[in-house]
């Protein structure tokens, strides 16, 4: 791609500039496309991911379907913190970091 001329006179200057503007508004736009594509795919990977996490709690709580929505987050309260799960999490939240840490160093 070949270097551009340099406007030399004031109405080439003027035409450079709204040229210039021109561009910076169709990549501004472009911009807000891209953004919008991506909080899109973000959003439908979140409702896939919280569609397959209630999926796995129906199977084990098949209850689940017929209670309201405050009796089901008063159980799914009361399984999430009790001693098993804290206990679980803190289990995974470990072996997690340490994964972490593994992965890291082993990409350096």
């Amino acid at each position: 791609m070949g270097r551009r001329k340099e406007p030399q006179t004031k109405e080439e200057i003027q035409t450079e500039i709204a040229h210039t503007q021109n561009e910076i508004r169709k990549l501004k736009n472009q911009e807000k496309l891209y953004a919008n594509a991506y909080a899109k795919e973000e959003r439908k990977l979140r409702t896939r991911r919280l569609c397959r996490e209630a999926g796995v709690l129906e199977h084990f709580a098949p209850e689940l379907k017929t209670m309201t929505e405050q009796e089901a987050a008063a159980f799914i309260r009361t399984a999430a913190t009790s001693q098993e799960a804290q206990e679980f999490l803190r289990k995974r939240g470990t072996n997690h970091d340490e994964t972490d840490t593994d992965s890291n160093s082993s990409e350096h």
